[in-house]
């Protein structure tokens, strides 16, 4: 029997409706349950929205953890565990509006991999422009290392433009 290889990915949990903090440990449990063992998690961050008109803060959170599937299929159970927490994608938004949303997974980082692809792009391709996700990642691997800017998070945090409200709330 072939042993299955574990994998480091790190996520970032984001929720900007209602109870915010209930969607980020709700999808936690799912996590851990349906992808794999959860390593580190961040402390909650509150922030402005990035890139959107909405005026409802977010809640965010950065996790590592360590799973047996493949890029794609863990992309497939994040979408499995978003939906079933209540996000509703809106397959008219032809713009890519960002919308708000009970819970939102991004994938940061798989291992030391690179992909561009039609439906998943690895590490996030926004992750250096975003305070937001920068903070919560320097919490739990500052010393991480971006494959293709071969900077660490604390240094892309340094270099980072992005002057939006980001701040650890607990």
């Amino acid at each position: 029997m072939k042993e299955l290889k574990e994998h480091d990915v790190f996520l970032l949990q984001g929720s900007n409706k209602e109870n915010k903090k209930k969607y980020l440990d709700k999808s936690l449990i799912l996590i851990s349950q349906e992808i794999g063992e959860i390593i580190k998690t961040s402390s909650y961050f509150e922030s402005e929205a990035w890139n959107m008109k909405s005026s409802f803060i977010f809640y965010n959170r950065a996790l590592h953890i360590k799973t047996n599937y493949s890029p794609v299929h863990l992309l497939k159970k994040i979408l499995n565990i978003e939906s079933f927490i209540g996000r509703k994608r809106s397959s008219s938004n032809y713009r890519r509006e960002y919308q708000n949303r009970e819970i939102d997974i991004d994938i940061l980082f798989y291992d030391h991999i690179i992909i561009y692809s039609f439906i998943l792009t690895i590490p996030h391709p926004l992750l250096h422009l975003r305070r937001f996700v920068l903070e919560p990642m320097c919490e739990i691997a500052p010393n991480k290392n971006h494959p293709i800017f071969n900077f660490t998070i604390l240094e892309m945090l340094g270099l980072c433009l992005d002057k939006l409200y980001v701040k650890k709330i607990f």
